[in-house]
């Protein structure tokens, strides 16, 4: 993930945010907003899950009938052909500018600046969708939630939290069950303040891999001490990388296990 916070043109952002605010204080909040989340939503988690570069395709599959279609095209396209994100920033801004937006417009816009500046920094679908919830009036949030269910489709496929939370893995017999029945009797005894440091502390990649070889009761107790976006995120990366061989599930559980062991001299 980029560092956002250090871009010189993230003030341009933030000019905007205010001008958006004060524009779409009164405004009437519906449909529109919603379809817009919703298909940001859909580009943030292919990005997440197969690249930027399949953005284009993904992009594609929006409706033309969607507001500011052309613009969210143009955004994926400085995405895929490798804009410096400065330069995204400068020219949706500038943009947002020049078609002197009111209202729902000018935050419908907003949104989906924000979307790709933070679908191409990296952010999982889960902060991105707190983010944008963040920006509606009370009330919308819940219509949000309701509206977004109509368009999951019968037998959706589980969330890669669901999968991960929803079986004990075998792993097999030997040095690995070991390590791991060790590892969970330090999760089960760990109080909230040490699994949060140890989270913090723990390399992304080991606690993900480990948490392929962890019970369900264990990796629930540790995705409690954390946002629920956060677990998603773990989660999702955990699908990313696919099936991962036990001598590297007993390494990674190796290295929790000495994070652990450096908290007990925190």
């Amino acid at each position: 993930m980029n560092d956002l916070k250090k871009n010189i043109n993230l003030p341009l952002l933030y000019e905007i945010r205010k001008d958006v605010f004060a524009k779409s204080r009164d405004a009437e909040y519906g449909e529109r907003l919603f379809s817009m989340m919703r298909h940001m939503d859909l580009l943030a988690r292919t990005a997440r899950k197969e690249g930027l570069l399949a953005l284009t395709d993904a992009a594609g599959e929006i409706p033309p009938e969607v507001e500011f279609y052309q613009d969210i095209q143009s955004a994926v396209s400085y995405v895929c052909d490798g804009l410096e994100v400065e330069d995204i920033i400068e020219i949706l801004t500038a943009r947002y500018y020049v078609k002197d937006l009111q209202g729902e417009d000018a935050l419908l816009y907003f949104m989906m600046i924000l979307s790709i500046i933070r679908i191409q920094d990296g952010a999982p679908h889960e902060l991105l969708e707190c983010l944008l919830m963040a920006y509606l009036p009370d009330g919308a949030a819940e219509k949000y939630t309701e509206c977004k269910k109509q368009y999951q489709p019968a037998g959706q496929e589980q969330t890669p939290l669901e999968i991960l939370l929803s079986h004990d893995p075998d792993i097999g017999e030997g040095g690995i069950l070991v390590v791991k029945r060790l590892l969970e009797e330090k999760i089960e005894l760990a109080d909230v303040q040490t699994l949060k440091g140890v989270i913090c502390e723990a390399e992304d990649t080991d606690l993900a891999i480990s948490l392929k070889g962890l019970s369900v009761h264990a990796k629930r107790k540790l995705f409690s001490v954390i946002s629920d976006y956060k677990a998603d995120e773990y989660a999702g990366h955990c699908e990313y990388m696919g099936p991962v061989r036990q001598i590297d599930v007993m390494a990674s559980m190796s290295e929790l296990i000495a994070v652990f062991e450096k908290q007990r001299f925190v």
